[in-house]
């Protein structure tokens, strides 16, 4: 089974005729939250009977607790047919954590249409201050000594929306943790209200009742997500895909493990895709962990396994096609979820070329026109400071040198027409340098070694070529294996010895001191490529 381009419409929260009815929900179990306890307590709300397709969700919650940053709260769907954190370790950050000592005090509505940001409203407040009783968005987990990834809004209308009678209908739950000793709290009321969409839907995508969240918390500077971070906790992950299938269109299985910043955790073995999909990078239901996600260039079709619905279909998103780069997929319209992007060469040379981005928050197609048919495109990342994604094409500027043209990714305004670097060089995504946009980076092969050069965004400074890496071996990676909101320079080497294939990163926390991660098997391909061009 897969979800329909008519059901996404759904759970992005789109139509343009019939009544939609909404439904309130008592939770019970409510009382006091243990102390300390990963249990927690669990509320219930029994919705049997409830109409779907589910478009909109809302929860209201009357609780009290003192040190906010100690709870961890999560909404689940019967079944486990979808979840979401509402909020987990507010206000903590990677160095330091301001403002987590806040207490709650009062009801506190989460609503994708409604809500403010919780973590720049608790982050002036001291222990003995409350957090103001009202509406919220949804956030992603602070995670304290590991990132700065908390604080960026999340969707709960992409995570449930589209929920059928029979999956929205029955036991809902949601468990209130607390975390850490001494603390207390109660959860004294708590109501989940579900909207059914309406009965008509247009064909199109025309009316947006849920509009683009605020990207970030400014509290947490910028939204600070990594590349291929499946966990969630602003560390890109250690990813490998196998053919298990065999022949042209065997079955793709991922091998996940976790970064812990200083090697690696659990793992995860995921079938995902068939031989010859597109491996893309992107987080496409909103809850801040990246998904699973395969383009298949036959098709014109992305299929992504939503971190939030790891039980449920495929999201299917049609766009693209065959010939077409997908590999430039990012946040374009500043609403926390990816957008699905191809890159389309000019048809004959030097014919102009494109980058085709679905919005996600309108379902619209945003075309800019940028290089042409011989340039090499990348896309993605901030480039100009504006928390959208943008995008950039390299070409031969002749006598040996590269030229990059930068594009604002809304507008399609050049910003930047600069040479840099040789045009057989293999681009890699990401923000080396150190400030708060991504850069310009590009691999060579000399002498048997990868030469890394970089050239920081905002004053255009080259910076020192790193040297790191088997030119004849190693697949060069993008990510941030340390959490710091930095991409490493790192590789993948594979080996035919049992046990002997690694990543290897040379981390921007400690660059006197690889870090080695045995993982993958030779012939396998590691998922952190996928954005080189």
């Amino acid at each position: 089974m897969t979800m329909t381009l008519r059901s996404w419409t759904m759970a992005l929260g789109l139509l343009t005729a019939g009544a939609a009815s909404a439904v309130d929900y008592a939770g019970t179990n409510v009382g006091a939250i243990p102390d300390n306890d990963p249990q927690g307590r669990t509320i219930n709300f029994n919705t049997t009977g409830f109409q779907g397709p589910l478009q909109h969700v809302r929860l209201s919650i009357n609780l009290t607790h003192t040190f906010v940053g100690d709870l961890r709260v999560t909404l689940n769907a019967p079944g486990g047919a979808a979840r979401l954190v509402i909020l987990a370790k507010a206000g903590y950050k990677r160095l330091s954590s301001p403002g987590a000592s806040a207490n709650l005090s009062g009801f506190y509505v989460f609503d994708d249409t409604l809500g403010g940001d919780l973590w720049a409203t608790l982050a002036p407040l001291s222990t003995s201050q409350t957090i103001p009783p009202g509406a919220y968005r949804t956030s992603t987990a602070g995670a304290s000594g590991i990132s700065d990834v908390g604080g960026c809004s999340t969707h709960l209308d992409l995570a449930f929306g589209g929920l059928s009678s029979a999956q929205a209908g029955g036991n809902w739950t949601l468990n209130v943790v607390d975390t850490a000793p001494n603390d207390t709290g109660t959860v004294n009321s708590a109501t989940l209200t579900l909207e059914a969409a309406p009965s008509i839907f247009a064909s199109g995508f025309e009316t947006v009742t849920n509009g683009p969240a605020t990207a970030a918390s400014a509290e947490a500077g910028t939204c600070k997500k990594a590349f291929f971070d499946y966990t969630g906790d602003g560390r890109s992950d250690f990813a490998t895909v196998r053919n298990t299938g065999g022949g042209p269109n065997g079955q793709i299985t991922w091998t996940i493990l976790e970064s812990t910043g200083a090697g690696s955790g659990a793992t995860v073995i995921l079938p995902h895709g068939l031989a010859g999909d597109f491996f893309v990078d992107g987080d496409y239901d909103g809850d801040g962990i990246n998904d699973l996600a395969v383009w298949r260039s036959s098709e014109g079709m992305l299929y992504v396994r939503r971190s939030s619905r790891p039980a449920d279909v495929n999201l299917l998103i049609p766009h693209g096609q065959l010939g077409d780069n997908p590999n430039t997929a990012g946040d374009y319209d500043g609403d926390g979820v990816t957008d699905a992007t191809v890159y389309r060469a000019g048809a004959v040379a030097g014919a102009a070329s494109s980058f085709l981005i679905r919005l996600s928050s309108t379902g619209q197609i945003r075309t800019l026109v940028a290089g042409e048919n011989g340039a090499f495109p990348t896309g993605g990342l901030d480039l100009n400071g504006d928390n959208k994604a943008d995008i950039a094409v390299q070409s031969n500027a002749g006598g040996g040198a590269a030229r990059f043209r930068q594009f604002d990714g809304t507008s399609g305004f050049n910003f930047l027409d600069a040479n840099f670097g040789t045009p057989t060089d293999v681009i890699i995504a990401g923000n080396h340098a150190g400030n708060l946009r991504g850069d310009i980076t590009v691999t060579r092969g000399i002498m048997g070694s990868i030469n890394w050069n970089t050239r920081e965004a905002i004053t255009g400074t080259a910076q020192a070529t790193v040297i790191f890496g088997n030119s004849a071996t190693d697949f060069s990676l993008t990510g941030d294996y340390d959490g710091d909101g930095l991409d490493d320079y790192a590789v993948w080497r594979p080996s035919t010895t049992p046990g002997a294939s690694k990543f290897i990163i040379r981390r921007s926390t400690n660059t006197a001191t690889p870090l080695e991660v045995p993982a993958g098997l030779s012939g396998d391909y590691p998922v952190a490529a996928s954005r080189n061009n």
